[in-house]
């Protein structure tokens, strides 16, 4: 475990709870916050999470890596570099460029990369999978996400839109199996000392008539936290919760709500057990970096839009060729 904060001790437990996997050592500059994530648990510490790799590197298979975000690649390249599997928090970087070479230096490493996009394992996406599947919405028209909450007194190296708005860019592009494409925002910074806490953005998904509209809403600023998507399709609109865990599907041309089964899941846990799982079996990713790429290049798009105040169109990003051939 690299990183031991506040998101770095939830790793620690998670982890700890998962049978098929032992945190065997820990990294962090800061004493305290090692033996907080750690409680009772025995691990060998570092104060450095280069040492770690230099020591533990040939009596591990993978690192966990939840630094501050600005630290993602230099973290993550080192330990491909010494042939370990790597989890890293989302966003996988702060900087396209440094995403790039993750995404490159984890194929030529031949070593799995994924990206911590929790939400991906929280039970209502599979609820949303399973009634697009089924056509329950029809056509896809918009997709409308949600994500408010205090300011956090934690988070300094990035805003909202790199700590917010990268979980909704990545669940729509994966549910709705489309790209975003361009993008118009705006917002700035209202309470935060240094980066943008409030951001409404309207994003173009896919393209050649097959759109959906996107209308995303993050911010720092809202009391009570809320994460929400409302998917408004020709046969119905599906609005899910995912603090609650809840969806709900109204049928068009009708008033009755009705909620779709759920079994209750921890999404962290099922996360880390997915990347376990994925290693055990030497299989894809759950969460690919090229993934973690295409939500980072779509939140700083919308920052730029933010700070510009115009349309900001992104490039089309195909899967690496690697991911193409096991496709084909």
């Amino acid at each position: 475990m690299i990183g031991t904060g506040r998101m770095g001790g939830f790793h620690v437990g998670a982890w700890e709870r998962l049978g098929h996997a032992t945190v065997v050592a820990v990294a962090d500059p800061d004493d305290a916050a090692r033996r907080r994530a750690l409680g009772d648990r025995s691990a060998e510490e570092y104060d450095d999470w280069r040492r770690l790799l230099d020591v533990a590197a040939d009596e591990i298979d993978a690192v966990s890596v939840a630094c501050p975000s600005e630290l993602h690649a230099q973290v993550a390249i080192a330990a491909l570099d010494v042939g370990l599997h790597v989890l890293v928090e989302k966003p996988i970087a702060t900087a396209l460029p440094d995403a790039l070479r993750m995404r490159g230096r984890a194929r030529e490493a031949r070593r799995k990369l994924m990206v911590g996009h929790v939400e991906r394992f929280n039970p209502v996406v599979t609820a949303i999978q399973v009634a697009l599947r089924d056509g329950q919405l029809g056509r896809i028209l918009r997709a409308q996400a949600t994500r408010v909450g205090p300011l956090p007194s934690r988070i300094g190296d990035a805003g909202v839109a790199i700590d917010l708005a990268t979980h909704d860019l990545d669940l729509i592009q994966h549910l709705l199996e489309r790209q975003v494409v361009e993008v118009y925002a705006d917002g700035g910074r209202f309470v935060h000392a240094t980066q943008e806490d409030l951001l409404t953005c309207l994003a173009r998904l896919g393209a050649g008539g097959d759109e959906v509209l996107g209308l995303l809403d993050v911010n720092w600023l809202t009391p009570v936290p809320r994460r929400e998507l409302a998917l408004v399709g020709e046969r119905g609109t599906l609005r899910a919760g995912f603090v609650e865990q809840v969806v709900e599907l109204t049928e068009t041309g009708s008033e009755a709500t009705s909620r779709l089964p759920i079994e209750p899941v921890e999404p962290l846990l099922a996360e880390f057990g997915a990347f376990a799982r994925c290693i055990i079996d030497d299989t894809a990713e759950p969460v690919s970096a090229h993934e973690g790429v295409k939500a980072l290049a779509a939140a700083l798009a919308i920052r730029e839009s933010a700070a510009v105040r115009r349309p900001v169109t992104l490039l089309e990003m195909p899967p690496p060729a690697r991911v193409l051939e096991a496709a084909a």
